[in-house]
């Protein structure tokens, strides 16, 4: 085979993207994801600083997304990693999520 064949074939596989378009999309989700989680952290100190209370709801959100990011790599791999990170963050959106409602409709647990 030679170069050009080896790409076609490369394309096929990887539904008419090259290694290097794949690479730069995993690179700008996990920059994404880190800008995210770093955003999530600032609001939060800045909410303690403000308020001396915690916005679980931004909280939740994160893990919402990441959550969402897991679910769709469990979904189309099947990879048992995936699973578990998936059901980890789902898990841990639920506690945020719940801890969010209370807060919001004066609840206490």
């Amino acid at each position: 085979m030679n170069r050009e064949e080896i790409l076609e074939k490369s394309r096929q596989e990887n539904k008419n993207r090259d290694y290097v378009e794949i690479e730069r999309m995993k690179k700008s989700t996990f920059f994404a994801l880190m800008c995210s989680i770093c955003f999530t952290c600032f609001w939060t100190v800045i909410s303690i600083i403000a308020t001396w209370r915690v916005n679980f709801a931004v909280i939740a959100t994160e893990f919402f997304m990441i959550f969402s990011m897991h679910l769709y790599k469990a979904v189309k791999e099947k990879k048992a990693v995936d699973i578990f990170c998936a059901a980890s963050s789902a898990f841990s959106f639920l506690i945020f999520f719940t801890i969010a409602i209370c807060e919001l409709f004066g609840f206490k647990p």
